[in-house]
């Protein structure tokens, strides 16, 4: 008798502890106590997107782009304050229901999620200002006087794969500029003698490209101060 009831006595610390361990790995995925259930038929739930920039808002399932499904954000205003967790946000797959006719909808951290809609947001500003300097053309640059004989010599300071220093070497080309280019990359010497004149000149070498005119440097690519470094330092035109 007494093996019995010990025997009782294990099984129902077993079964505390197997009942235990549910809620704890509920816990720790930050699960709310309600989960919203989508369907086709609610028209009730506030669902919203993001896309091209913005967020979209729809009070049903029917209502959103077949391309702006696969993550939207629910909430479900039937739910008691009670029964929700601020910590955490559901995102439902609205592109195929399940056999019971629900949609799939999964919690995330609140503050993962709205990193990632800030991250978004981001590329999308970046894009689309990218798209506005496409459709604007390329930038005007300053008018850049004739360059004659004996005008102050133009060096460009470069490495092989700088995109910025492939840029200046074609507006260079393209406004007829003569030039001497040194990789810094390869040309040791030309390299220190740059960081050597920008320690001088209180001017910094880290980047790429940096233009010498006149002896003076100019870090980066900016077409107006060449262009004004070069009206500055052309000798006058003599008259006959």
């Amino acid at each position: 008798m007494m093996v019995f009831h010990y025997l009782l006595a294990l099984l129902a610390v077993w079964g505390v502890g197997c009942a235990s361990e549910k809620p704890a790995k509920e816990t720790d995925s930050a699960s709310p106590v309600s989960v919203p259930v989508v369907n086709d038929e609610r028209n009730d739930l506030v669902l919203s997107w993001f896309a091209d920039g913005g967020s979209s808002v729809a009070s049903s399932v029917k209502d959103i782009p077949e391309d702006a499904r696969r993550e939207v954000r629910v909430q479900d205003p039937t739910i008691l304050p009670e029964k929700r967790d601020p910590t955490v946000m559901f995102i439902a797959d609205l592109r195929t229901p399940r056999k019971d006719g629900t949609y799939p909808v999964k919690t995330v951290k609140r503050a993962d999620w709205e990193a990632k809609r800030r991250a978004a947001l981001e590329a999308a500003r970046k894009k689309a200002a990218a798209e506005a300097a496409i459709a604007a053309g390329p930038a005007q640059a300053p008018a850049i006087p004739s360059i004659p004989s004996g005008a102050a010599p133009v060096i460009m300071y470069s490495t092989k794969h700088c995109p910025v220093c492939m840029k200046a070497r074609r507006w260079l080309l393209d406004n007829k500029i003569p030039y001497t280019e040194y990789d810094i990359e390869k040309d040791q010497a030309a390299a220190k003698r740059v960081q050597e004149k920008g320690a001088a000149q209180n001017i910094p070498t880290s980047g790429v490209p940096i233009f010498e005119i006149g002896g003076r440097l100019i870090p980066g690519f900016d077409p107006g101060a060449i262009a004004k470094v070069l009206a500055a330092l052309t000798p006058p035109q003599q008259t006959i």
